[in-house]
């Protein structure tokens, strides 16, 4: 497959791009560029100019900002497919509020800020299908955020692996099998709970047909941690 294809395959499975034209799509790809990024490797920082946004096609990145006191929060881990610092790159400021870095070996698509401006000076209808995902997108981080800060931390990590069960398949029998995206420590952080405190609330999901080998998670009934987590 040709990388011009391969980027164009991503891009339209992107939540941001799911109501913009294919032609505007094949445009789009043509002034993306592929960019790889070693685990641990900074891809931008807190004040750095916005001259870019981003689509992962592997591995996973966090967003974090430090404390007053000088420790990390992160704000959200994002992993394939997904798309991040879009808000950034059109806002007044056009400066990152957060540090972005990636947590494994990954690949992103930088999608540049200038070709986005020209096109929206352009395009209205473009401009306004933008606008609405972006919208869209910046609520959805919002809810992840409430229900964070609402729900016991039982609730939180179970509500964290049923995020996953959707790239999963369905075992005959039922059951989903959920291998951890990335190190339980991260996880924790981005929970907002401790990680000892993570090991604890997977003991008390197993009444709700959860169990744990090491990085491998055992569900034997989603709807049931579903219902647990108030989760739709």
């Amino acid at each position: 497959m040709e990388p011009i294809v391969e980027l164009l395959q991503t891009i339209k499975k992107s939540p941001l791009f799911l109501t913009i034209d294919e032609e505007t799509l094949k445009e789009i790809a043509e002034h993306c560029r592929q960019k790889k990024l070693y685990k641990g490797q900074e891809l931008f920082a807190a004040g750095d100019t916005a001259e870019n946004f981003y689509i992962i096609l592997n591995g996973w990145i966090k967003l974090s900002r430090i404390s007053r006191e000088g420790e990390e929060i992160i704000i959200h881990v994002f992993g394939p497919g997904e798309s991040f610092a879009e808000a950034a790159v059109f806002s007044d400021k056009k400066k990152y509020p957060v540090y972005a870095q990636s947590i494994e070996d990954a690949e992103v698509i930088e999608i540049p800020r200038s070709f986005f401006i020209k096109k929206i000076e352009e395009d209205s209808r473009f401009a306004l299908r933008l606008l609405g995902s972006i919208s869209a997108h910046q609520h959805y981080l919002v809810q992840q955020l409430e229900q964070v800060t609402s729900r016991t931390a039982p609730q939180r990590v179970g509500a964290f692996l049923l995020r996953f069960c959707k790239r999963q398949t369905e075992n005959a029998d039922g059951t989903m099998v959920v291998d951890l995206p990335y190190d339980k420590a991260i996880i924790s952080t981005r929970l907002s709970i401790k990680p000892e405190t993570f090991s604890r609330a997977l003991a008390k999901l197993e009444p709700y047909g959860v169990t744990a080998d090491k990085r491998a998670i055992t569900i034997k009934s989603p709807e049931a941690l579903a219902d647990f987590c108030d989760v739709d």
